[in-house]
């Protein structure tokens, strides 16, 4: 093997490779929601939050000193943090069904740990958890 040979094979692979991590981020940019969304709570412009999008209503919250109670740490099993989501929460997930009755759900019931923050959102939450602190 000469040297030409080497060096054509690694500039080859290295091509292949930044080919593949242009496509992905091509991918990311038109399929991965982000910069910045507004929750509204409780219908209350006060208590409007504007944030980054991409992660659960659940921990969106709590980062913003908005603790939701959820017993199993935000892994959808135990149904404690439910909320009302009047827009933007998209459809109901499988793995919500088996805590959220049909009536909730016609209501919006869902549950913030299994809520992707996407797109802006109305929500409304028990006014209790506005005086919940982090232990």
């Amino acid at each position: 093997m000469d040297i030409v040979t080497v060096g054509i094979g690694v500039t080859m692979f290295l091509f292949v490779i930044l080919a593949l991590v242009a496509v992905l981020m091509i991918a990311k940019s038109r399929l991965v929601n982000s910069g910045a969304v507004t929750i509204t709570i409780n219908g209350d412009p006060d208590k409007a939050l504007r944030v980054p999008a991409g992660s659960t209503l659940l921990n969106t919250l709590a980062d913003n000193k908005i603790f939701i109670p959820s017993a199993c740490g935000g892994g959808g099993s135990c149904g404690v943090c439910k909320v009302e989501v009047h827009s933007g929460g998209g459809s109901i997930l499988p793995t919500e069904k088996t805590h959220i009755s049909p009536k909730e759900a016609r209501h919006g019931c869902r549950l913030s740990c299994q809520v992707k923050v996407k797109q802006d959102m109305e929500i409304e939450v028990e006014p209790e958890v506005f005086s919940v602190k982090k232990w």
